[in-house]
């Protein structure tokens, strides 16, 4: 089941992506990433911010989820299919 309809680099110095998630899919999407998070950070009504393997994971609300500190496109889509499968 593919829940991503986008993946797109983000801007700035920080390296990083973003998924947009499909709209009729993103609330199981944004649960399971959230279950798989190894601590929480921030745990808001509109962002849950937490870490899995060493990265910091944003998931919000309104169906995207960001990744931080990721070398290149390959490592982030990886980290996105185990947050997702």
């Amino acid at each position: 089941m593919n829940l991503i309809k986008i993946l797109m680099e983000m801007c700035g110095e920080e390296k990083g992506y973003v998924a947009i998630l499909h709209p009729d899919k993103s609330d199981f999407a944004l649960n399971l990433a959230k279950s798989k998070l190894e601590k929480i950070i921030l745990d808001t009504r509109l962002i849950v911010r937490g870490i899995y393997k060493g990265k910091v994971i944003s998931l919000y609300k309104n169906g995207k989820i960001a990744i931080k500190e990721v070398n290149d496109k390959k490592e982030a889509e990886n980290l996105f299919k185990e947050l997702l499968s």
